[in-house]
């Protein structure tokens, strides 16, 4: 029988509280993780991050001084994966900008970090390098249009042009990427989650399971809620309570 190895990880956390549940958690029910160290600020998380290697880091998003983001900016290469850990679930987006494999919310059950961990343990399974591109989106200017976006799919971070993006269709936790060239890229964040993100360029929910691309919107078909043609030739329904503002931003577009 093959042994498997552990995945080394490194705790950031300024709640000691906080540090020692997630100990209890992975000692009693998830045996598959040796914790190298446990740092309770920022500063120290960066040492002990370079000195050790760690394979996932579990990053608190708010500690005092510098909180989880910041400290991952000052990191020259990130060659390890980041399970965000929180107590607020608005930090997920900016979780999603990082590229991380996950977010937890406090206090961390068993089965959500489970979860996180088999996404890790698949990527390895699979030799996926970690892309050192990911904080350029991060790094983006504020109020300045996002040209790309780091799609996470099971087999690595996807960089897809906006421009090229037709629509994106719910499929419970995940979400199907229509692209303008026919092919669809499946990624393992939801719907909501692109929604937040894109909405603010060029972006829009039509209904609770799509969002299209206005820039690829090529008819409407009036109705209840109505429909729309998409470039690539899709047929979409138009909720009803959402056909008054699609109308509003078609006109302005």
């Amino acid at each position: 029988m093959v042994k498997t190895t552990n995945l080394r990880a490194v705790i950031v956390d300024d709640d000691e509280f906080c540090c020692v549940q997630l100990q209890d958690v992975i000692a009693r029910k998830v045996r598959s993780i040796d914790i190298l160290a446990v740092c309770n600020s920022a500063e120290e998380g960066i040492e002990m991050i370079q000195q050790l290697s760690p394979d996932i880091v579990f990053l608190d998003v708010e500690m005092p001084g510098m909180n989880g983001f910041e400290m991952l900016k000052k990191l020259q290469a990130i060659n390890f994966e980041i399970i965000f850990i929180t107590a607020h679930d608005h930090y997920a987006i900016r979780a999603i900008r990082f590229s991380a494999i996950d977010y937890l919310l406090k206090p961390v059950d068993a089965t959500s970090l489970q979860e996180a961990l088999d996404r890790v343990i698949e990527k390895k399974r699979k030799h996926i390098e970690i892309p050192q591109r990911q904080l350029e989106i991060v790094n983006h200017p504020a109020g300045k249009q996002m040209d790309n976006l780091a799609v996470p799919t099971m087999e690595g971070l996807l960089f897809i042009s906006l421009q090229d993006i037709v629509s994106c269709e719910s499929d419970d936790k995940y979400t199907m990427i229509f692209l303008a060239d026919k092919k669809k890229v499946v990624a393992s964040r939801t719907l909501g989650d692109f929604e937040e993100i894109l909405s603010k360029h060029g972006f829009f929910r039509i209904h609770k399971s799509y969002l299209i691309n206005l820039k690829h919107l090529r008819k409407y078909l009036r109705g209840e809620g109505g429909q729309v043609v998409m470039s690539n030739g899709a047929t979409l329904d138009v909720s009803r309570r959402k056909k008054e503002e699609l109308m509003e931003l078609v006109s302005q577009f």
